[in-house]
């Protein structure tokens, strides 16, 4: 680390002076104060600059828990930047674990290749990063975003936290309380805000940025383009496995929700259980809200995440995503969107951390909600049925036929709504949509590899000894015990494993230069800094990419998409057959 005792350290006059400039160019001063950072290196061995825990909004407890968040306060003197801010309260993973320990969370990372030496040094592309986690857990720790592989690129990396769950998402009924919902989703705008009047100051351009993210972060990017609050906050997106189409991405008014956990008593009013949240400690709120029923199919709408606000002048979103699309109201930028090849995989990691996720024996929990149908009539064991011809064949439900629920799980929670955005900005949009399926298949693929074991916790455990053994037969040991795990081999990519490729995660092993995995890390971070910095992931023919010219998306429905796998090409879309089975029911039953 930079920061070290100069009065235990013996340095020449030169040195020291060198040193104390080396220091000084590492506190940056922003609109509310000054911060220190430090000096990281990305797997390349490159230097990199790096600023934590900078808080974009005022801390949302008392009056404002659950409001929209509030420009931060002004500070006295430099702050630490060297040490990573709270998460956000939440249950990480398992009900028993339990992170984040204040409301005080609303703070980002910044991460860049270097700092502007005058007022005049050309200014880099900014890349803001939403994480994921289906709105209820997640953070910016540098154990799951580490920014060692983009950081070989030229840009700058911002990666904020946003309130989770009922702290993030409560919705109220109640137009005099001022709780219409999407307090998370403002407080990302309110982290492009920050970004709009703070990056230049560590060599951001504040006209060149892109926002992108995956999951729960790419629906967030979604809704971001969607809302009439962004306007001039960036200027490109890219979307990784997750739509505002998509079922799990949308929540619903919740205080009944939470007040009957609370223990509160029954037909309390909305102010009144306001009143009490905002009195209760965040872990009672947030262990209280883990029990809320947060069904993993589709037939019931999620208890907590973004909604239709009612009209008011500060709505992050009032009005369907569909009618804002078709009426052109949408941010009309450059778009990458995709996925992974088998995202329904997400089901065997749910399955394998949940004790309450279990094969279901009919598929009507499966007809999504937005269909209107009563999971008990007639109507839902009818489509129940056409569902189960079209993906069983007459075949059961059981876990020998667990490959067919991967891809109908697949088709419902990702690739039906992510077609419906790419099929609708291609109608109503004027500018380019880019389309990719990422098939890639190597030791990065964490998830992937934790699904064909029995022993999920087992195999992340061993990741983690092959990453930090330091002798290379220890590491052969591990690889090796690992692969013993390893049950079943599984012909897909899991939701999330397309992170491993643009992110450090404590979990990732150590990539040698030159290798496999390395030079897939270098196509995808190059086609994602290549869309930042030109608003087309192959401006020029490069041999990583195989020279191949990325063409954006001019059929609809889609003809062809970008297939990033272990090779790189233009490929035919395969997924329109079966995604014209959801088409129809869509067509026939969604109101």
């Amino acid at each position: 680390m930079i920061f070290i005792n100069i009065s235990r350290t013996k340095l020449t006059g030169k040195q020291l002076t060198s040193f104390l400039k080396m220091t000084e160019h590492l506190v940056v001063s922003t609109e509310n104060g000054k911060i220190k950072g430090k000096v990281g290196k990305d797997y390349h061995g490159g230097k990199f600059y790096s600023f934590s825990g900078i808080p974009y909004a005022k801390a949302p407890v008392g009056e404002l828990r659950f409001k929209a968040p509030e420009p931060a306060d002004p500070w006295e003197g430099v702050r630490d930047g060297t040490k990573e801010g709270p998460e956000c309260p939440q249950m990480f993973l398992r009900p028993k674990f339990y992170v984040g320990k204040q409301d005080n969370c609303l703070n980002l990372n910044v991460y860049t290749k270097e700092l502007p030496k005058t007022d005049d040094t050309k200014k880099k592309p900014v890349m803001v990063f939403i994480h994921g986690g289906g709105f209820i857990f997640g953070s910016n720790k540098k154990n799951f975003f580490g920014p060692q592989y983009l950081l070989t690129e030229d840009i700058v990396l911002v990666i904020p936290n946003y309130r989770l769950g009922v702290l993030g998402f409560l919705s109220l009924e109640d137009t005099s309380l001022n709780v219409p919902g999407n307090a998370g989703l403002k407080d990302q705008v309110m982290a492009l805000k920050w970004v709009q009047k703070n990056i230049h100051h560590f060599g951001g351009d504040v006209n060149n940025v892109t926002i992108f993210g995956q999951s729960a972060g790419s629906a967030s990017v979604h809704y971001l383009t969607l809302s009439k609050l962004t306007k001039g906050l960036f200027h490109k997106a890219i979307m990784q496995s997750g739509s505002a189409f998509n079922p799990w991405a949308r929540g619903k008014r919740n205080a009944a929700d939470i007040a009957k956990v609370m223990g509160y008593q029954p037909n309390i009013d909305e102010k009144t259980i306001l009143q009490k949240l905002r009195q209760a400690s965040t872990k009672s709120i947030v262990k209280a809200q883990n029990k809320v029923v947060d069904n993993t199919f589709t037939s019931v709408v999620r208890p907590f995440g973004p909604v239709i606000e009612y009209k008011h002048d500060e709505a992050f979103l009032d009005e369907d995503p569909v009618e804002i699309i078709k009426a052109g109201k949408n941010q009309q930028i450059p778009v990458i969107i995709g996925y992974t090849s088998l995202e329904g995989l997400l089901y065997e990691v749910i399955r394998k951390v949940r004790s309450d996720a279990k094969l279901p024996g009919s598929l009507e929990v499966d007809i999504p909600y937005e269909l209107n149908i009563s999971e008990k009539s007639e109507t839902a064991k009818k489509i129940a049925e056409e569902m189960k011809q079209f993906y069983y064949n007459d075949k059961d439900l059981s876990k020998k036929n667990i490959n067919i629920r991967f891809m109908l799980s697949s088709d419902i929670l990702f690739l039906h709504g992510i077609q419906r955005t790419i099929n609708l900005l291609k109608k109503y949009s004027t500018t380019p949509v880019y389309a990719y399926k990422m098939t890639v298949s190597s030791p990065l693929n964490f998830l992937t590899m934790c699904c064909q074991s029995n022993y999920f916790l087992t195999v992340g455990m061993y990741n983690l000894f092959i990453r930090w053994s330091g002798q290379s037969s220890l590491k052969h040991l591990f690889q090796n015990l690992r692969k013993k795990l390893l049950v079943k081999h599984l012909d897909g990519v899991a939701h999330g494993d397309d992170l491993f490729y643009l992110m450090s995660t404590s979990l990732s092993p150590k990539v040698a230069i030159g290798s496999e995995e390395d030079i897939y890390i270098q196509r995808f971070v190059k086609l994602w800094t290549n869309f930042a910095k030109h608003g087309d992931p192959t401006p020029e023919a490069l041999e990583v990419l195989n020279s191949t010219k990325w063409s954006p998306v001019v059929d609809e429905p889609i003809s062809s998409i970008l297939e990033i796998g272990n090779t790189i090409k233009m490929t035919e879309y395969t997924e329109n057959e079966r995604l014209k089975f959801w088409d129809k029911l869509y067509e026939d039953y969604a109101s």
